[in-house]
């Protein structure tokens, strides 16, 4: 099969990669994507025998994320096909939703398009078994028939262009709109052409989001969308989810963070205030975590760290400075003096465990119990203090980033 031809006009740059796959489909003499897969394989077949089997046959697992093992082959396959598509290097490649070395708060993975890291729990559809639909906008569709990359994060949940809702079901048979499933871009398979489907008007909150969330807005006063980057806002996003998850929606989480940081100090206030009560111990034998829960290895909105600290880690910072400056040192233990894990030390210091370890041999860091010789301190374990942790940071200047450690 010859298949030296590509969709005219070629991808476009917020075109998922699926997408343009079905693109090429309807282009080529085949009906269904499986038959170009497998034209596609042959031809990869001849060109490289290792990159051949990485291409999938189904649509659904196309994506370079979706590569359980050796997805380096599905980065070679994909090049394979530029060249058989007579596009150019690394079109393909652009398109794709990569695996990513960042973490999220709490251990999220991501996936990475175009120097953009996003959690993986925010794209739909993101599991091979799932329903999720994966909504259009009908004027968008009738402008130019491609599906784009940013119907497939949740919270854009608005078409920033036309102000209207995306729509999400097929209003002649009420089935969930998801082209990877259907193999059309364009229709449904009632057959209800999705162009002439109506959309509602979207809320102001929603066009906000959807049209900031990547690009940004420099001139807000909300720091979601004066952020530096589209990570740091999907970070943002990602811990308002994991803070309060039973109260979490995209929108409220714009209407949180228009009050920040004052908002956020409020709340720690109180948690503050009512410390003493929650004791079972004195406060320099209580652990942070048992107070104020995982509000520090939360912070770490992202792993590893991005050059520029991220807004929420800064606030945080900024106010454990003050925690400890308002409570200085007394014969009486008060809440400056619980006790922060190996974890919660290197988050407040921006630094690894080792690292960590090595200022307690040091005596850099003291501990607040007695040890065994030899025992290594369980990294989960409220044990050194906390005032001792932001007085050794603050030694840095203030927020600064590769606090310099003991020599190796």
């Amino acid at each position: 099969m010859h298949l030296r031809f590509s969709p005219k006009p070629g991808a476009f740059n917020d075109e998922s990669l699926e997408s343009f796959l079905l693109r090429v489909v309807s282009e080529s003499v085949v009906d269904f994507y499986e038959g170009l897969a497998f034209a596609i394989r042959e031809e990869l077949y001849e060109l490289d025998f290792e990159a051949h089997g990485a291409f999938p046959i189904e649509l659904k697992r196309l994506n370079v994320y979706h590569a359980k093992h050796n997805s380096h082959f599905r980065m070679r396959a994909l090049s394979l096909l530029e060249y058989l598509l007579d596009l150019p290097s690394y079109e393909l490649q652009k398109l794709a939703l990569l695996r990513s070395n960042k973490t999220f708060v709490g251990g999220m993975t991501a996936v990475h398009r175009n120097g953009i890291d996003i959690p993986l729990s925010f794209i739909r559809y993101a599991s091979e078994d799932g329903v999720d639909a994966v909504p259009i906008c009908p004027e968008c569709l009738q402008e130019e028939a491609y599906i784009r990359q940013a119907w497939h994060l949740k919270p854009i949940r608005a078409c920033a262009k036309h102000k209207c809702e995306l729509v999400h079901q097929c209003p002649e048979c009420q089935e969930p709109i998801n082209y990877i499933e259907n193999e059309s871009i364009d229709r449904c398979v009632c057959g209800f052409e999705f162009i002439k489907a109506s959309s509602a008007k979207a809320c102001q909150q929603d066009i906000k989001l959807s049209g900031c969330l990547i690009s940004g807005d420099t001139s807000s006063n909300t720091p979601l969308f004066s952020a530096l980057s589209a990570t740091h806002r999907f970070a943002a996003l990602a811990w308002h989810q994991k803070r309060y998850p039973e109260e979490h929606q995209y929108i409220d989480a714009i209407e949180y963070f228009e009050a920040w940081p004052d908002n956020f100090y409020r709340e720690l206030d109180m948690i503050t205030s009512h410390a003493d009560l929650r004791l079972v111990n004195l406060f320099n034998k209580t652990a942070f975590k048992f107070i104020y829960g995982d509000l520090i290895l939360q912070s770490q909105c992202i792993q590893p760290e991005e050059k520029e600290p991220h807004f929420i880690h800064l606030a945080l910072m900024e106010y454990l400075h003050n925690l400890v400056e308002s409570h200085p040192k007394s014969k009486k233990p008060n809440v400056a003096d619980m006790l922060v894990s190996v974890a919660e030390t290197a988050a407040l210091l921006s630094t690894n465990y080792e690292q960590v370890y090595r200022l307690y041999q040091d005596g850099v860091l003291s501990s607040g119990y007695r040890h065994k010789m030899k025992q290594r301190v369980a990294p989960h374990v409220g044990v050194f203090y906390l005032r001792q942790v932001i007085e050794y940071k603050a030694s840095f200047g203030a927020n600064g980033q590769g606090v310099y450690l003991s020599s190796w």
